[in-house]
C-alpha cells in the first residue's frame, strides 16, 4: 500500500470520526443527567484528539517525499 493510499483511509476515518462527534453532540443535548452529558463531552473530546492525531498523519504521509530528489513526482497521490 502506497502512503497516499494510507493517508486516503486516515481521511476515511477522521469523516467517521467527525459523525460520531456530531452523535455524541446531539445525545449531549438530550441527555438530562449532568453526569451523562459531562462523559458524553469527554468522549468526545477524545475523539477529537484523535481526529488531530489522523490530520497531522495525514500530512505526513502525503508530504513525506517533498524533499526527495524526485520533485514533485508523487503530487498524483496527494489527497485533495
Amino acid at each position: 500500500m502506497k502512503l497516499c493510499e494510507m493517508a486516503q483511509e486516515y481521511r476515511v476515518n477522521v469523516a467517521l470520526l467527525e459523525l460520531r462527534i456530531k452523535q455524541l453532540q446531539a445525545a449531549q443535548k438530550r441527555a438530562r443527567q449532568p453526569e451523562v452529558r459531562y462523559r458524553l463531552k469527554q468522549r468526545a473530546k477524545f475523539l477529537q484528539t484523535l481526529i488531530n492525531e489522523s490530520r497531522q498523519t495525514v500530512f505526513l504521509m502525503e508530504h513525506y517525499h517533498d524533499h526527495s530528489e524526485e520533485g514533485d513526482a508523487h503530487a498524483d497521490c496527494r489527497a485533495v
